[in-house]
């Protein structure tokens, strides 16, 4: 008996679906059916209790925004200090979370950051300083429990002057360093897409 096979795409997809059945009756497993790796598991800090829907209206005041940067400055003593829940509501959900981020004038230079799923909103209510985004990360080292979260010096970028009133938006991936003049900067951090990692 002699066996003759169709060619062109319509002999193919023939062949194709008889070799699957062979493998079906036969067990044998077809390269879609290979087993895949289990997911990392989420890390510590990724379970955070987080609200399960998008929290509640939020609103805060030009006013008393102006009243957590005097006070962040004068008792932040040369140190950064973020989520100052005694002075301000961050609200922290699923898809996102604020944060209030005081930096004290420094001449030393800033520690860069760079998140691979992550936007970084920065709105700036009190102080001025320089946010430098882009570029590369020199000897960039993972942060211990952060996939996706990277920090080291920062080579490169573009500098943004920043002052109260101002917003910059930092896209996923971009390398970015936050230094502050002197008086010091204060600023809402929106980060969206948290539930990334």
């Amino acid at each position: 008996m002699r066996l003759q096979v169709q060619t062109g795409p319509a002999g193919l997809v023939t062949v194709g679906i008889c070799a699957l059945a062979v493998g079906y009756v036969l067990g044998v497993s077809t390269p879609t059916a290979v087993a895949q790796t289990p997911r990392e598991q989420v890390a510590r800090w990724g379970k955070l209790s987080v609200a399960p829907d998008q929290g509640n209206p939020t609103h805060w005041s030009g006013d008393d925004l102006k009243k957590v940067h005097a006070t962040l400055a004068a008792k932040s003593n040369g140190q950064i200090l973020s989520k100052p829940f005694d002075l301000v509501n961050l609200p922290f959900t699923r898809t996102h979370y604020f944060d209030v981020v005081h930096r004290p004038a420094s001449t030393a230079d800033p520690t860069a950051e760079q998140h691979e799923g992550v936007t970084d909103v920065y709105i700036v209510f009190g102080g001025s300083g320089t946010v430098t985004v882009g570029g590369e990360i020199e000897n960039r080292r993972v942060l211990p429990n952060k996939p996706g979260e990277f920090q080291g010096h920062l080579n490169g970028g573009q500098a943004y002057k920043v002052k109260a009133g101002d917003v910059l938006a930092v896209p996923p991936n971009f390398p970015h360093a936050t230094k502050s003049d002197a008086g010091g900067l204060t600023y809402m951090l929106l980060k969206i897409n948290v539930g990334t990692y």
